[in-house]
C-alpha cells in the first residue's frame, strides 16, 4: 500500500497528504485465555531465567524452537511434567539443527544440542514455584550459559538428552499448571513462567555456594581416526 502511494504520487503530483490504512494479520494464540478460564489458572506461581549470551546460530535456532513447543503446555492435576516430551523429540524433521553437546568426554555437535538451556530454565521456574522436582541431572562440567543468574555459580542447572536425561517435576497442587515461556534475543535471556492456582505454598532456592574447584588437569592427548591425517582438533 504505501509503494503504491509513493508511485501514485510520482505519477499524480498532489499537495494533499495521502492516508494509508495499516494491514494487519491477527495470529490467534496456541491457547485461548477463554479456554484456561475454566481450569482455575489465575496466579503465577513461580518464574525461571536463564541467559544464552554467546550461543552460535544454531544454538539459539534450536533453543528459540524449543521455547515455542513448551510454550502453553498444560499439566494436568497429579500429572508428572516431562521436559523432554514437552519440547522434543530433537529431530531434524521438527526443525532441530547440529550444535554443541557434552557426551562422555567429547564436545561434539548432535542434533538439538543447546537443550539443556530449556531443562535449566525449567529446573529454577520449577524451583520457585515450590514444585516436588522428580528428575534432574546437573552437567559434568562447568558450562557458563547455566551460570546462576545470582551469583554465577554453577549448581542450578538441568541437562536434557534426549532419550535419557531428562527434567521432571509434579503437579501436586490439584489445579492445572501452564507453562508460559519468552525469549529476549536483545537480552539473550529466558523467562519461563508456571501459572496455576495458589495453594498457599512459596518456592525458592538458596543460591549456589562453590567450596571448591576442581581444576581440568593436565591436556590429554587423544588418538582419533575421526580426523584427516595430520588433523588436529583442541577441545577447550
Amino acid at each position: 500500500d504505501i509503494l503504491f502511494a509513493f508511485e501514485d504520487r510520482n505519477y499524480h503530483p498532489t499537495e494533499t497528504v495521502q492516508t494509508i490504512g495499516l494491514t494487519v494479520n491477527v495470529t490467534e494464540p496456541n491457547l485461548k485465555m477463554s479456554e484456561v478460564n475454566d481450569l482455575g489458572i489465575e496466579d503465577i506461581l513461580g518464574v525461571g531465567v536463564s541467559s544464552f549470551k554467546g550461543s552460535h546460530e544454531n544454538r539459539i535456532k534450536n533453543i528459540a524452537l524449543a521455547v515455542k513447543r513448551v510454550n502453553g503446555t498444560l499439566v494436568r492435576p497429579g500429572e508428572e511434567f516431562s521436559a523432554l516430551k514437552a519440547a522434543g523429540p530433537f529431530t531434524p524433521e521438527n526443525g532441530f539443527l547440529p550444535e554443541l553437546v557434552i557426551k562422555g568426554n567429547e564436545i561434539k555437535k548432535e542434533i538439538g544440542g543447546g537443550m539443556c538451556q530449556i531443562g535449566t530454565t525449567l529446573f529454577r521456574m520449577a524451583m520457585n514455584a515450590g514444585m516436588p522436582i522428580t528428575e534432574r541431572r546437573n552437567h559434568s562440567l562447568v558450562v557458563n550459559y547455566y551460570a546462576d543468574p545470582v551469583n554465577g555459580n554453577p549448581g542450578t542447572d538441568a541437562t536434557l538428552y534426549e532419550p535419557i536425561l531428562d527434567f521432571k517435576f509434579l503437579n501436586d497442587t490439584g489445579h492445572y499448571l501452564l507453562v508460559q515461556t519468552a525469549i529476549d534475543y536483545k537480552k539473550q535471556e529466558l523467562t519461563f513462567t508456571l501459572w496455576g492456582k495458589n495453594d498457599g505454598r512459596k518456592g525458592w532456592y538458596t543460591h549456589p555456594l562453590v567450596s571448591k574447584w576442581i581444576p581440568p588437569g593436565e591436556p590429554q592427548e587423544i588418538k582419533t581416526d575421526k580426523l584427516k591425517p595430520g588433523v588436529r582438533e583442541c577441545q577447550d
